[in-house]
Formats: structure tokens, C-alpha cells, sequence
């Protein structure tokens, strides 16, 4: 404890005696040893080469190194030119700090600041310069490429390589923007065309094509037609494809004349068959001589070259005949041969010829009325015999037994 304290009784002097009063050490190293690594130059003390007069961390004034009076002014980053001057470390660049000192900051901080976060330092030319992915915009800042495109093209754009701006996929550029591009072929061609992305053009929708001002327009397949025969109701036309050689019936609506058809019979006729190439419904005939359009109600297909002539027929109606049943036959026996001696009378002759008339009266009277019977009835066949009727029969039965018992 004893040594202790004498060796603070001596160390406490010394060092008031180096920061505080130099008496001993200017007597040992002259009167300029209390600025540091100083020299005395004739009156003047002066700092050795690499220093320069600075302060201490007393504030004191002393000679420190070129470097660390720059620290000591600009910050940790700061260090000597040797020239004289002071400068930033790399990557760092002046500026001022949260205090508003003027100090050696972050060279990116400082761009950051002043032209945004797409900034950075750049050391060789040290100026500040827009990192990669991003641009110059019209505002100084730094923005992103695909922002600088949507700036310029609207936000239906992009960036691609080689800083190059393009419309997003199913766009293009009209009027100096990204347009829909359907819209912008709809606006050009009319409502029948389309953009296509694969080929990066307008396009007509499928059965149009473009005309001769660029419009699309609704395909029209048309093919000549010779006309072969007209019916003779004159609804139907029979012609034939001078493409194929294909004959059809075609039934043909409003909007033709029969007299203006009449006169392309075994000429040509034109038919539009649409966006296909067969004849079918709603196709349209066309008259190119007489500017007339009607549209086709139906079609058939026939290997014939003309229409059938209509040939007259006659109905024969058959007259009405009474159905009259045949009698059946009367069966009469033959008398069995008697044999007797054969005597003519004398006085029988009369009463026989009385006999005679009164039949003849008899059939004439019934011939009367059969006749006015017939013709009461349905007539028949001239070539038809004659039915003998019943009570006839019957009379010349009786006559034959009255003959057969005189004798």
C-alpha cells in the first residue's frame, strides 16, 4: 500500500506536467513538443510531413495525421487527398447529415434522396445513375422499365429486353397506345374482324373476307348454273352445276319474275351458295341479267334433265245396275211313253185353236209388262239373254199336260 501511493505521487505530476504544463518536456524536446509530432521552424512550430495541425481530445490544438483531420471535419469516411484536400472514402460521397453537417455519407443514400430508390452511385463517374431494371422517367426520377412503357403506352404495355417497350399480349399500338386489339380491328374492318395474336394482325372471322375498302364482309361462293327445264306450275327450276355437273330441283321464293326466269332457259343462272360451296336453303338465285335476287325455299337432288309432261287421264264411272238373282232351274220329268191307238177327233180342232190364242194373248200381255217393268228398273246389256219368268214356264207346262190328255 505504501508503494502504491508513491508510485500515484509520482505518476499524477508527470501526467499533469504533458497535458497541462509542459515545463520538463520543453526543456527535453524544445517548446514546440506540445503540439504532437511538431518541429520548430524558426519562430513557428510546424507539423511534421503527413500531419497537420488539428486538436486533440481536449480540444487542445496538435498535430494529427492528414487522415484524421479529415475524420475530425467529415466523418468516419473521409480521408486525405494528399494534396491538401480532403475526400470520401469509395462509395461514399458529401453530404449532410441528420444535424445538417456537412459529412461524408453513403453515396447510394444521397442518390436514394434525390432521384429515388431505382438510384445508385456510381464511383468511376461519380454521379448517380439509375440501377438496371430501371429508367430515366419524365418526372428525373428513376422508375422501372415497365413503368416508363406504361408512362408512354398506357398500362396495357410492358418492358422486354434490350429496354424495348411492347404491348401485353392481345394489344397493339393505336394512336401511340396499347389498345385492345379487337376493338382496334373492329374500328378499322368493321364488327367482323378480330385481332390475331399469333400473327400480329387483323383478321375477318371465319366465313368473312375483306373487300376492296378493307372491310369484312360476309363470303359470298358463287357458281354458274345452267337452266335446264321450269316446271310447268313455274315454282320449280331444274338446273345443272357447271361445276360438277350436279342437277337439282330448286324451289326458288320472292324477288324473281316468272318472265325474267323464262328467259335463261338452257343459259346460265348464277347461285350464292354462302360461306359453303353446296346448294342448300336460304341460298340466293341470282338473274345477272335483270338484277333480280330471290332466295332458294328448297332443294332436291335428281338425275333427270327435264320435268314429266303431265298426261291426261279419264275416269270411266260404270252405271248402276239392280242386282236381279238368277232363278234356279224348274225341273220338269218327261212323261213315260204310253202307247194308244190314235184317233183324231173331229170337233177338238176348234177348242185347240181357242186354246192357242188365249196362250198367245197371255205371253203377249206379260212381254207388256215385263217390258214396262224393265224400263222401270236399271237398264242392262243389249248382249244379256232374256230370263224366262216362272209363271211362264208354268203355263206351258199346263198347255203340254192339256195337249197330251186329248190325245
Amino acid at each position: 500500500m505504501k508503494r502504491l501511493l508513491i508510485t500515484l505521487t509520482i505518476i499524477i505530476p508527470i501526467a499533469t506536467a504533458f497535458f497541462v504544463m509542459p515545463s520538463i518536456t520543453d526543456a527535453q524536446y524544445g517548446s514546440c513538443s506540445e503540439y504532437g509530432m511538431a518541429y520548430e521552424s524558426g519562430s513557428y512550430c510546424k507539423c511534421m510531413a503527413g500531419y497537420v495541425m488539428g486538436t486533440n481530445f481536449l480540444g487542445d490544438p496538435y498535430c494529427v495525421s492528414e487522415d484524421q483531420a479529415c475524420k475530425d471535419q467529415y466523418g468516419y469516411n473521409a480521408k486525405s487527398n494528399y494534396t491538401g484536400g480532403c475526400e470520401c472514402r469509395y462509395g461514399y460521397v458529401f453530404g449532410t447529415n441528420m444535424f445538417g453537417d456537412e459529412q461524408c455519407v453513403d453515396g447510394d443514400s444521397v442518390c436514394h434522396d434525390k432521384y429515388g430508390y431505382g438510384s445508385e452511385y456510381d464511383d468511376l463517374s461519380g454521379s448517380c445513375e439509375c440501377s438496371y431494371g430501371y429508367v430515366w422517367g419524365d418526372n428525373g426520377q428513376c422508375i422501372t422499365d415497365d413503368q416508363a412503357c406504361k408512362d408512354q403506352l398506357g398500362i396495357h404495355s410492358r418492358a422486354t429486353f434490350g429496354d424495348q417497350c411492347q404491348c401485353s399480349a392481345g394489344y397493339i399500338i393505336d394512336n401511340g397506345k396499347c389498345t385492345y386489339g379487337d376493338t382496334v380491328c373492329s374500328n378499322d374492318h368493321g364488327i367482323y374482324a378480330s385481332y390475331n395474336s399469333l400473327s400480329n394482325k387483323c383478321e375477318c372471322d371465319d366465313g368473312y373476307t375483306f373487300d376492296d375498302d378493307l372491310q369484312c364482309v360476309k363470303k359470298h361462293n358463287s357458281a354458274y348454273f345452267t337452266l335446264l327445264d321450269i316446271s310447268d306450275d313455274g315454282d320449280e327450276l331444274l338446273v345443272q352445276s357447271q361445276h360438277d355437273y350436279q342437277n337439282y330441283i330448286i324451289e326458288y321464293g320472292i324477288g324473281c319474275w316468272d318472265y325474267a326466269i323464262e328467259t335463261y332457259e338452257g343459259l346460265s343462272l348464277v347461285i350464292n351458295m354462302g360461306t359453303d360451296f353446296s346448294v342448300d336453303m336460304f341460298d340466293t338465285l341470282v338473274l345477272p341479267n335483270h338484277d333480280q335476287n330471290c332466295s332458294i325455299m328448297s332443294v332436291e337432288w335428281t338425275s333427270d334433265d327435264s320435268f314429266p309432261e303431265e298426261v291426261e287421264t279419264y275416269t270411266y264411272t260404270p252405271p248402276v245396275q239392280e242386282y236381279v238373282p238368277t232363278p234356279a232351274p224348274t225341273y220338269i220329268p218327261e212323261p213315260s211313253p204310253v202307247t194308244e191307238t190314235y184317233s183324231e177327233p173331229e170337233t177338238i180342232s176348234d177348242d185347240v185353236e181357242d186354246v192357242v190364242n188365249d196362250v198367245n194373248n197371255t205371253e203377249e200381255e206379260e212381254t207388256i209388262e215385263q217390258q214396262t217393268s224393265e224400263e222401270l228398273t236399271s237398264p242392262q246389256e243389249d248382249n244379256e239373254p232374256t230370263e224366262v219368268p216362272r209363271f211362264k214356264e208354268g203355263l206351258i207346262s199346263k198347255l203340254i199336260s192339256f195337249f197330251k190328255s186329248l190325245f
